[in-house]
């Protein structure tokens, strides 16, 4: 887990500095609110989420048996895998659904970075 969140502060803070060198460009520079919310709502480069623990919320969320208090993003991150899960069984019958989940934990993109805005600024402004 200590591997994902590392890799995602990376990964936030490159998307964080691509926008604002473009802002830069274009001579603008918005508020920090505005660059925070528009790096965590672009596309990331993965999940940040081990197999066993996908697999476990997976299970969890097939079975409707999600903790009540579960955060709002973490259960759309999940519920996006989900899609793509379903999407590979239907295309590739002879996958198992770890299979699946292997190939959406690998070789897709996230929709989306699934972090608050404050986590982010966390991130991007203490990377310690």
């Amino acid at each position: 887990m200590l591997e994902e969140s590392a890799t995602r502060q990376r990964d936030i803070c490159l998307c964080y500095n691509k926008i604002v060198k473009r802002y830069k460009l274009q001579g603008k520079m918005p508020s920090a609110s505005t660059l925070v919310n528009e790096t965590i709502t672009s596309s990331a480069p993965g999940y940040y989420i081990t197999f066993n623990h996908a697999r476990r919320l997976l299970s969890q969320y097939r079975r409707n048996k999600l903790p009540k208090n579960f955060r709002k993003l973490r259960r759309e991150m999940i519920y996006e895998i989900a899609q793509k899960v379903d999407k590979i069984r239907h295309t590739h019958q002879s996958y198992s659904e770890s299979d699946a989940l292997t190939m959406v934990l690998s070789r897709s993109n996230a929709s989306r970075f699934f972090i608050t805005p404050a986590s982010a600024r966390r991130l991007i402004y203490n990377p310690n």
